[in-house]
């Protein structure tokens, strides 16, 4: 999911802690079990093999603990993102997942594809979660990297899609 460069609220005084103690009781939970019957996701669009793979990286403890250290810095990221102005000529892809986005969603996601003078924005009837695990709709995100990578690689701008 996208940072959007915006205002962000004040990080409180201590609420690293808490992650960490919340981060460290999710992890110890999963080592019991809790995390396999938590976990929503069932990846059932994935081809068996990587299915299993999926089911069984998302239920171990450092994933579960990654995943909620990831939203304890959440408000860190908005305010880093808040003081980015510009990416000069960096290749910069804007996928936006179309369905069940708002228009200030959709402004928020042009205005980020202003912030590179190399930089397209790209629209996919998907949601943000179907981008990254319905097959078909991954691969629009896959083909975003891809082509950054290459520009990135050749230092060539990148191309319209």
């Amino acid at each position: 999911m996208a940072s959007h460069p915006g205002p962000a609220q004040p990080i409180n005084a201590g609420s690293g802690d808490m992650v960490e103690r919340v981060a460290a009781l999710s992890a110890a939970s999963a080592h019991l079990g809790a995390a396999r019957l938590l976990n929503p996701i069932s990846y059932t669009t994935l081809p068996p093999r990587s299915r299993d793979e999926a089911r069984a990286n998302s239920s171990t403890a450092r994933h579960l603990a990654s995943f909620v250290e990831e939203y304890g810095a959440a408000n860190t990221s908005m305010q880093q993102a808040s003081a980015l102005t510009s990416l000069n000529g960096k290749p910069l892809i804007v996928l936006t997942a179309d369905e069940g986005a708002d228009d200030q969603w959709q402004s928020k996601q042009d205005h980020l594809a202003t912030l590179s003078t190399n930089s397209r924005h790209r629209h996919a009837n998907a949601t943000h979660d179907s981008l990254i695990s319905d097959q078909a709709d991954a691969a629009a995100a896959s083909q975003a990297i891809h082509d950054v990578v290459t520009a990135v690689r050749t230092g060539r701008p990148l191309v319209p899609r």
